[in-house]
């Protein structure tokens, strides 16, 4: 009985070692179960054992169950716990081959993978960063994923180009006319999704006397089009859509914009577009308070 070899493996694998791997290193059934009956492990997925010392986190459990099915790879958000990416669901996800038949408490993605798509991180198999992130859209609440894909975006970890091609991929499965969604606002411009969302908010709460994409002038001459112009105010609101520091270049030619701006005698209201999606009530809230002040 080895269980310094035991201990390695189980080192590399986040604590955790399987039913076969304990027997290789020369434990009996009797003294496998002889220590799970007494307290010394616990079993935390099927075949799958730990020391009853190892703290349960949802990163244990993703490789318990990944350990637990030869052949799958850890997807969605297990796959983005590994990449460090936060998402809001704790539950293990595997990626399986479309006619495997897995017996684990998890969410099951079946599915063929490419070879670029596959990763090894601290020695799993995960999915790619783009896949994981696709994969998390098509299984998110539709709130937690317009989330994730601002960030995506803005963090460059992926692009418009890996967004379509892997929303081609995964036509016609679950998911998928979200992703189409996403990718048609996407495309229709960083600005004017957020520009019709802003809209929206302004006319239900009874806000009138704007004009959207106006030009502003200064003695220079152009500022630019403002994106929403109360012109007797003098308050402009500019709005940050998807990944609108994406570009450096942009970013830099925004903050020079609303600097001519400023000096202009025009207030200036920025909107991101996670402010239009998750407080849009603090939105209007703030447009009320600078157009009565």
């Amino acid at each position: 009985m080895d269980l310094i070899a035991l201990n390695r493996i189980a080192s590399g694998q986040r604590g955790l070692f399987t039913r076969r791997q304990a027997r290789a290193s020369g434990l009996s059934p009797y003294q496998i179960r002889h220590r799970v009956r007494s307290g010394q492990w616990r079993q935390v997925a099927p075949a799958v054992f730990a020391p009853a010392t190892l703290t349960l986190t949802p990163s244990v459990r993703d490789r318990a169950v990944q350990l637990a099915t030869p052949g799958s790879v850890l997807a969605g958000p297990s796959a983005a716990r590994c990449w460090h990416i936060p998402v809001p669901d704790s539950r293990p996800c595997l990626l399986v081959p479309p006619h495997a038949h897995p017996r684990v408490d998890a969410t099951v993605i079946y599915d063929s993978l490419k070879r670029s798509d596959l990763w090894i991180r601290d020695g799993a198999p995960v999915t790619s960063r783009p896949r994981t992130i696709i994969d998390c859209l098509r299984l998110l609440p539709e709130r937690a994923a317009l989330t994730l894909l601002d960030r995506a975006l803005q963090q460059r970890w992926m692009d418009f180009d890996d967004l379509t091609e892997h929303v081609r991929a995964v036509v016609g499965r679950r998911g998928a006319p979200r992703l189409v969604r996403l990718v048609r606002e996407v495309a229709d411009g960083s600005r004017s999704a957020a520009e019709r969302r802003m809209v929206g908010l302004l006319g239900r709460a009874g806000i009138t006397g704007w004009t959207v994409n106006v030009a502003i002038r200064d003695d220079r001459g152009v500022i630019g089009l403002g994106d929403v112009v109360f012109r007797k105010h003098r308050v402009v609101i500019e709005l940050d859509g998807w990944a609108f520091h994406i570009d450096p270049v942009r970013f830099q030619r925004d903050r020079e914009r609303q600097n001519r701006l400023v000096a202009a005698g025009w207030t200036v209201l920025r909107f991101t577009w996670r402010d239009l999606t998750d407080r849009p009530g603090s939105v209007v809230a703030t447009v009320k308070a600078v157009l009565n002040a």
